[in-house]
């Protein structure tokens, strides 16, 4: 018999040229505060070395199952400090709550945000 692994994490890619900053998170399974004390000090550094720098950041959810509840902290935290910190933001999603959020989000930033249930269609609107 198979047993079957629940995975979780985030992962995280980071691209930067001489005017951009990309960084692409994907989240998956259900996150812990564990997979936060990883995450946030990577982002963190990114941010602090790309002043002048536009910054992108794309978000894929399709496998977010949600978050324990240190990490639900944990990410609004998050979300708070950075809020200012980019100037587009891709959601891409399949919930619907996903996409209501990212409305929410958009009045709380300063900079663009929209939800995609397309990352391809994500990277097109980000790269414009």
């Amino acid at each position: 018999m198979a047993v079957k692994i629940k995975e979780h994490g985030i992962g995280i890619a980071i691209k930067r040229n001489k005017k951009r900053l990309f960084i692409e998170i994907t989240m998956m399974g259900k996150l812990t505060h564990e997979d936060y004390k990883v995450f946030v000090p990577m982002i963190d550094k990114a941010l602090k070395e790309a002043k002048g720098l536009e910054v992108d950041l794309l978000v894929d959810m399709r496998k977010f199952k949600g978050w324990e509840l240190l990490a639900a902290w944990d990410d609004f935290k998050f979300g708070v400090k950075h809020r200012n910190a980019f100037d587009k933001m891709a959601i891409v999603g399949n919930k619907k709550w996903e996409e209501q959020s990212t409305v929410m989000m958009s009045h709380l930033m300063k900079g663009e945000s929209k939800f995609f249930q397309s990352r391809g269609k994500a990277l097109t609107w980000l790269m414009k």
